[in-house]
């Protein structure tokens, strides 16, 4: 399985991974997806070695799509449906990496019900709770962001759906 993805993992979500593995800390048993609209150039940036990104705050702020009709709460993810572990590579820029990845079991389908389009939707992250719009460290904390696997910008025209199906992987980041 090859893919074509970045990831920006921020010191938040090391430090609660961390907590789990290898303290001995309790593991959720469900996740949340998010979208968000900071455009990834900009979370390049901040420099994807700079792990002091945040949701909606602080000096490297990542900006969430509003809570809107269809996007009142950031879709579930069980623990129990992502896959095994297994080899891939993924490919950035001219660098082809050997990684360890999980693949959600099943498209997250995000329709927007809403009177107009959502504009500008760059990503996704990987948070730990469902509350659309909530902030790192006022109960959310986010484990991972990552562009779309092409690098797109998506627009949802008012009834357009998007399928997402998260993958989870150990792909350092080339210098």
């Amino acid at each position: 399985m090859a893919s074509v993805s970045q990831y920006a993992f921020p010191q938040e979500g090391l430090d609660y991974l961390l907590g789990v593995v290898p303290k001995g800390g309790t593991a959720p048993s469900t996740l949340y997806l998010g979208l968000f609209t900071t455009s990834w150039s900009t979370i390049q940036g901040y420099g994807l070695t700079n792990i002091n990104i945040t949701l909606g705050t602080g000096t490297y702020p990542v900006t969430e799509l509003a809570s809107a009709t269809g996007y009142t709460t950031r879709p579930s993810l069980a623990a129990a449906t992502w896959g095994a572990a297994t080899a891939g590579t993924v490919t950035i820029g001219a660098n082809t990496i050997n990684v360890r990845q999980s693949t959600y079991g099943s498209a997250i389908a995000i329709t927007n019900s809403s009177a107009s389009a959502w504009t500008n939707i760059n990503g996704i992250f990987v948070a730990t709770s469902a509350t659309v719009g909530q902030a790192s460290g006022a109960g959310t904390t986010v484990l991972w962001y990552a562009p779309f696997s092409d690098g797109s910008t998506v627009t949802l025209a008012v009834g357009d759906t998007l399928n997402v199906t998260p993958t989870w992987q150990s792909a350092p980041y080339p210098a």
